[in-house]
């Protein structure tokens, strides 16, 4: 049996157990007249009454079979999320036990909950613009772990930041994101490099030294160490794995993938993933002052083309990690917030513009001669069909 075949089992038994465990909650709440409560959980339990029949009916027509892969994709995340509340809830309610246990054993489940789904449901996602879809709808519905879960229940200040702040959505999503790619038989996050002959170590060290460079420019100060706090570093570590994980790891890789045939792929899928990058920091215009999110969108789209020429060249998405967290814990570390203050200056425009030209230069630099080659070396080896997990058990 491969690793596929064990998370569509584990799929089975998940769909199963949670269908059960919902359908007692609906006819408990139907009896204490909670009607829209209620209903709420029997469209749930419809739902996934239907991924099951859809699982064990292999003569299922394929129109049929693409609805309900959307119909999953789009909803059984957030059905998931709420039997985990559920079951963290009544565990701690009606067993008595010790919160801080249940929510650490829960916090632990969470990490791998999406797994089966990721790989049973995103595999069905055959075009690359569902796969782009679903990368972008994942990633806003695993931060939700406290969608149906009273915060006092969990009396341990850690495990609830852990919660609050993403940090638990993140290793989720990471896992998630992990699974489906390798379902679409597109990258792997790099763990061991693959260096050859032509991979030039001072090229790393050069990108690692701007990278510091720039890290420590970007603070303009030693950061205080005593305003070290397990909320922004947790923030920090939000930040760097979701992002990388999101716009380097997925959209590159579905890109990639997706102009396999046009010969400029590379450059076109760096800016483009660079430049969805810079965009999506326009969220935060709903807290900050708009001129400061615009700023801070064309600081992204500067750094995320070097964070995308990191990835490729190295093939190592820990590295774009680590370096984006470092950026993200140290600047949050110096202003005491996840968030720009204040209003924007001439001189933050013109070092914006700036730091732009700088990696754009990178950028196009490393669009030639022997680095390209490294680089387009790496995109063929994460969109190739050799791809798939690799283990298998015998018996």
């Amino acid at each position: 049996m491969s690793g596929s075949d064990y998370l569509k089992i584990w799929y089975r038994v998940q769909i199963g157990a949670t269908l059960l465990i919902l359908a007692m909650m609906m006819i408990r709440n139907y009896e204490f007249n909670r009607h829209r409560i209620a209903l709420l959980l029997l469209c749930t339990v419809a739902i996934l009454a239907v991924a099951l029949v859809a699982e064990l009916w292999e003569q299922l027509p394929s129109p049929i079979k693409r609805v309900n892969a959307w119909l999953q994709a789009l909803t059984q995340p957030l059905i998931l999320i709420l039997a985990w509340d559920v079951i963290t809830r009544e565990i701690i309610v009606l067993l008595h036990l010790p919160s801080r246990g249940v929510v650490t054993l829960m916090i632990v489940y969470y990490f791998i909950m999406f797994a089966p789904f990721a790989s049973v449901i995103g595999s069905q996602l055959t075009f690359s613009i569902e796969r782009f879809i679903f990368a972008f709808w994942t990633v806003t519905v695993v931060f939700l772990p406290l969608m149906a879960l009273p915060i006092d229940l969990i009396d341990n200040h850690f495990l609830l930041l852990a919660l609050s702040t993403g940090a638990v959505g993140t290793v989720a999503y990471f896992i998630l994101m992990t699974t489906a790619m390798r379902a679409w038989k597109l990258s792997w996050p790099g763990l061991r490099p693959h260096w050859s002959g032509d991979f030039n170590w001072w090229i790393l060290l050069g990108l690692v030294v701007i990278d510091l460079l720039f890290t420590s420019l970007n603070v303009g100060q030693w950061p205080n160490l005593h305003l070290i706090n397990w909320h922004l570093t947790m923030s920090a570590f939000e930040a760097g794995v979701t992002e990388e994980t999101l716009f380097r790891f997925a959209v590159l890789g579905i890109l990639f993938y997706a102009w396999r045939n046009i010969k400029q792929r590379l450059p076109l899928a760096i800016v483009t993933s660079a430049l969805l990058f810079g965009l999506a920091h326009l969220s935060n215009a709903m807290l900050q002052h708009w001129d400061m999110t615009v700023l801070q969108a064309l600081s992204a789209f500067a750094l995320g083309l070097f964070f995308a020429v990191v990835y490729v060249y190295t093939g190592q998405l820990w590295l774009a990690i680590v370096m984006h967290g470092l950026l993200d814990w140290t600047s949050f570390i110096v202003t005491g917030s996840d968030l720009m203050k204040g209003a924007t200056t001439w001189a933050d425009w013109l070092s914006a513009i700036l730091e732009l030209v700088v990696f754009a230069g990178i950028t196009a630099w490393m669009m030639f001669g022997q680095r390209r080659k490294v680089m387009e070396r790496h995109v063929a080896r994460l969109t190739g069909e050799h791809q798939h997990f690799g283990f298998m058990v015998r018996y």
